[in-house]
């Protein structure tokens, strides 16, 4: 995973409210049709053009790693995740769901955006998939990879979720994310 501390009004909020020095978040893909590392979020960054669309969109999108990092205003970091071997139903379960929502928009729900902050009992966010914040559609991704349980909805996730102590993420099996390192930008 990749994640990303912007320096914008946004990026403020997000920081302030999960007390978490990153606001962003998304997952990397090794892409053989493209040949190169690729990124897929869902964002409101729309500087860069999407890959199976040709247009630059807020939303779900998939654009090069390299470029997302060079034009991004903030700092940057990754954890690969670890502990586990991919099998072929999970890079199945993966591009299946990211076809599901590919070309989804970003969250439109502000209520549903300032929920997944909220620290109170599991449970409390009905999931709704039509759009798509960046950790909701990472957690809802290893949901459906079977890497994390169901025991949260993946739209109570927070890009602070990813970069904190590993115990509190729902993983099965071994599987962990290794250190966090910062990426020179």
């Amino acid at each position: 995973i990749v994640l990303f501390a912007g320096q914008g009004a946004i990026s403020w909020t997000i920081q302030k409210f999960t007390k978490s020095p990153y606001s962003h978040i998304g997952m990397v893909i090794n892409s053989y049709e493209w040949d190169m590392l690729l990124l897929w979020e869902s964002t409101t960054l729309s500087k860069l053009k999407d890959l199976r669309s040709g247009e630059a969109r807020e939303g779900v999108q998939i654009v090069p790693l390299s470029e997302r990092i060079r034009t991004y205003e903030g700092s940057v970091a990754v954890r690969s995740l670890q502990g586990i071997e991919m099998t072929f139903e999970m890079k199945n379960a993966l591009k299946e769901f990211r076809n599901e929502v590919k070309g989804r928009p970003y969250e439109k729900s502000k209520l549903e955006l300032f929920k997944s902050a909220y620290d109170g009992p599991a449970g409390h966010n009905n999931e709704d998939l039509s759009s798509l914040f960046c950790s909701e559609q990472v957690a809802e991704a290893y949901q459906r990879m079977q890497i994390f349980t169901e025991e949260r909805s993946s739209n109570e996730y927070t890009p602070a979720d990813f970069h904190k102590d590993d115990s509190k993420l729902p993983f099965i099996g071994d599987a962990h994310f290794g250190d966090l390192t910062e990426i020179e930008v």
